[in-house]
């Protein structure tokens, strides 16, 4: 990995194109988007996701379902036979301040997540006995739009801060679709009284409604197998249902306020065949020119969220799992 700094901007390249990551390019090009077509153009008729988290995640960490309206949300923690030994006396071990996040996997607005995003997660970010993770899987497009889910965000955030002892920190983070929400979430905390997180960490976020059209991103789609423009617009305007305009900061939080994430470390990442990767470029040079400190993560010939794929052994996902613990601290 090569790193270098421009402002507040740190942007580190990942060049590693291993024989596995080949590989599984080949079999997504021809695999993959049949497959996604089918559920785009036939979404689940409740619009609820039903996915659990895998068994096998049980042995090392505890997981509970959390009661929120008729959301699948669950709290995610290591388990207490799982901590790690410590030098640490146990007065030191107290000021140790709790750590929580609230995590929003990536849907495209109507396809369910994957239990990739629970391994993923789990690896990532419940690294230590003082770290809890709250997955969000919300309510999907058609049956269920923007202006009924994204008010919900706020009660769950408002409960997890509650939650939180005195002198513990908070985070917000998400993937794809998920990236822009927790980006578009952090932007209108402020308006809504509830306290900024410490870290908001974004995975190719889906930052823009209005650029699915942009020749920009049509170039990339050429070398993107996971997604194609055209649905992904067709996703965005079964989310947004015409209940504001595309170009609402809601839903298009580049177009929206980015003072308040000073103070706030931002860690985001994309790679170079992903069709969000021309949005994501302007995001990152954007909290550049605003001040932000922001790190950054570019896979050379790598997929869309390519880091959920360390499930699958892709050497390159567990090198930017690495990559991230190590900027989440």
């Amino acid at each position: 990995m090569n790193s270098k700094k421009s402002g507040t901007l740190t942007l580190t390249t990942s060049s590693s194109h291993s024989f596995r990551a080949k590989t599984l390019y080949l079999v997504l090009r021809l695999f993959y988007s049949p497959v996604i077509s089918r559920f785009v153009e036939n979404p689940a008729e409740s619009g609820h996701q039903r996915i659990k988290p895998p068994k096998s995640l049980s042995k090392k960490f505890t997981i509970k379902k959390r009661d929120f309206y008729d959301w699948s949300v669950y709290d995610i923690s290591p388990k207490p036979n799982s901590k790690p030994k410590s030098k640490l006396k146990d007065q030191d071990a107290e000021k140790i301040p709790e750590r929580r996040m609230m995590y929003i996997p990536g849907t495209g607005f109507t396809i369910p997540t994957s239990s990739e995003h629970f391994k993923f997660v789990s690896k990532t970010f419940v690294s230590d006995p003082y770290s809890t993770v709250t997955v969000v899987l919300h309510p999907l497009a058609p049956k269920h739009t923007v202006s009924s889910v994204y008010p919900k965000f706020f009660e769950l955030y408002s409960q997890l801060l509650d939650e939180l002892t005195p002198n513990g920190e908070i985070d917000i983070g998400g993937d794809s679709s998920g990236g822009g929400i927790s980006l578009s979430i952090v932007q209108h905390l402020n308006s809504r009284g509830l306290r900024l997180p410490n870290r908001l960490f974004i995975m190719a976020p889906s930052v823009d409604f209005v650029q699915p059209k942009a020749s920009d991103m049509k170039k990339v789609s050429d070398l993107d197998p996971l997604q194609r423009v055209d649905q992904s617009h067709a996703a965005h305007l079964k989310w947004v249902n015409g209940e504001m305009p595309l170009s609402d900061p809601i839903v298009s939080p580049i177009r929206g306020n980015f003072h308040c994430l000073k103070g706030i470390k931002v860690v985001g990442l994309v790679g170079t065949y992903d069709i969000l990767e021309p949005d994501c470029i302007r995001l990152r040079e954007k909290m550049r020119d605003e001040g932000i400190e922001v790190e950054w993560l570019v896979g050379e010939k790598m997929v869309h969220c390519w880091p959920l794929m360390q499930a699958y052994l892709l050497p390159e996902g567990k090198e930017a799992v690495g990559w991230i613990r190590q900027k989440m601290k």
